[in-house]
């Protein structure tokens, strides 16, 4: 495999983000032996490593170069790692594959090496962006930056991306990085709205959905998928189980107090299925846009389990009542 990997991470003791990195780098390592593998951070992150003792140690061992740059300590660990994200291209040397750290790669990536598109990418959520669940707000938060998205025949996933070492893409990031100062100046956090302005053109090929499968979203390509993207998705919140075990900081956090991969992660390293939890259940059309109402989101913040609700009572009359008419 020619194309080497590249993880970013900006992390302290306060967060999970390391042991997320850890998780996806593992996963990586095992499936790729030979695959040549960079760290991205900054230099607070990086002096950090060495204060999380067996974690931190075997952390940095995993990699085969760590680029530092030194970025302002007082800006929020987001910014710091925004500047990072869409700076990659002029910190890092070489053709590289960026994943996300909240990933677990589950197949061998050399097929990577035979995709000639010098920059190229996954659609959100698996979906053209006619028919992208977040479409309107997506739209409305692209006007307060001064794009109009509405002519835009996909919308990019920032998660997975294949970066050549070419003058085209030096640029195509140069632009991005300074769009995404714009946004954030404008209020506006997420990098994926100033990634799409940034590709007005369609400088951005479309990688095959298997490179950047969400869990949540993509249940069709997880059986072939390169890279499963769990995204810290808690849609089973409260005493419920979450939607994949990764999701869950204590997981997480174990692997900090053994200072390695639990033979929990292990398990789902080595089979991502079984990262699910026990019951879980698929919903597509319009089930899928209902769950992303403000009706659905009201009624998940007031449900409690083994609570009598009233309104269920009232339901209840009435279906008994029509079915006695």
């Amino acid at each position: 495999m020619k194309t080497q990997l590249l993880y970013i991470l900006v992390s302290s003791p306060a967060d999970v983000y390391l042991e997320q990195a850890f998780v996806s780098v593992s996963s990586a390592r095992l499936r790729n032996p030979g695959v040549r593998i960079v760290l991205l951070t900054d230099s607070c992150t990086a002096g950090s490593l060495a204060e999380r003792g067996v974690i931190g140690e075997s952390f940095r061992a995993m990699f085969d170069e760590m680029v530092v740059q030194d970025l302002d300590p007082s800006l929020s660990a987001m910014q710091r790692s925004r500047i990072l994200k869409t700076g990659m291209r002029k910190y890092v040397k070489g053709d590289f594959l960026f994943i996300d750290a909240d990933t677990i790669v589950a197949w061998p990536l050399q097929d990577i090496d035979k995709v000639k598109a010098p920059l190229a990418a996954c659609r959100d959520l698996h979906s053209p962006f006619a028919s992208h669940p977040h479409r309107q707000a997506i739209l409305h938060m692209c006007r307060k930056i001064g794009f109009d998205a509405s002519a835009i025949p996909e919308y990019f996933n920032s998660g997975v991306i294949l970066v050549r070492d070419v003058p085209a893409v030096h640029d195509f990031f140069s632009a991005w990085q300074q769009n995404y100062e714009a946004s954030f100046a404008a209020g506006i956090r997420p990098d994926q709205l100033s990634l799409a302005q940034t590709n007005a053109k369609g400088q951005i090929a479309l990688l095959p959905d298997a490179w950047n499968c969400e869990v949540q979203n993509g249940v069709r390509y997880l059986g072939s998928a390169y890279i499963w993207h769990y995204m810290v998705t808690n849609v089973g919140s409260g005493p419920q189980d979450s939607l994949y075990l990764l999701n869950n900081p204590e997981t997480l956090l174990a692997i900090r107090e053994e200072g390695g991969i639990t033979a929990q992660v292990k398990a789902v390293i080595e089979d991502p299925f079984t990262g699910y939890a026990p019951v879980t259940q698929v919903f597509a059309g319009e089930d899928l846009y209902l769950f992303r109402t403000r009706r659905y989101r009201w009624l998940r913040r007031h449900y409690k389990p083994g609570k009598k609700s009233f309104l269920e009572f009232c339901l209840k009359l009435w279906d008994h009542l029509l079915r006695r008419a």
